[in-house]
């Protein structure tokens, strides 16, 4: 994992993050979210402004700790999910687009994401998506659900 520190003013840099398709259940779409770069602010006087960007700008969105089931058992109003191929697009309830681009998946997880309609994604402040999947088991990792269009 990388440590970015930049000015609160200057806001963060572009970040690469990239999806990945999981299934842990039948029927439960899901797709980890990872990158290599912790996004740390700092006001001018040096002191910290905002210790992991990503996370917190997920938190502002909705998402929410893995350990508050019922924070997002259903889908967040607003997070919709478009899928056509590979092309995956994650828009935020802003409109803003979460996330635009690849997401290889097998058959059994379009089918489950077309029959549940919604998909559960999840992030952590870690670059590795199997430490995002214990995380998420010990509930420190983040989720939001979206509407599948």
């Amino acid at each position: 994992m990388i440590e970015y520190m930049g000015r609160a003013e200057d806001g963060p840099p572009a970040v690469e993050v990239r999806a990945q398709a999981w299934l842990p259940g039948p029927r439960t779409p899901g797709i980890v979210y990872t990158h290599d770069l912790t996004i740390m602010l700092l006001e001018n006087s040096g002191a910290l402004a905002d210790a992991n960007v990503m996370l917190n700008r997920a938190r502002q969105l909705g998402w929410v700790e893995t350990s508050d089931y019922e924070g997002w058992a259903a889908p967040c109003p607003g997070w919709e999910t478009q899928l056509s191929g590979e092309n995956l697009v994650v828009r935020q309830p802003d409109g803003a687009i979460w996330y635009d681009g690849t997401l290889p998946a097998t058959d059994a997880w379009r089918a489950a994401a077309q029959e549940a309609g919604q998909i559960y994604h999840f992030t952590a402040a870690t670059g590795d998506a199997n430490l995002v999947v214990e995380q998420i088991a010990s509930g420190q990792a983040l989720a939001v659900v979206s509407t599948l269009i």
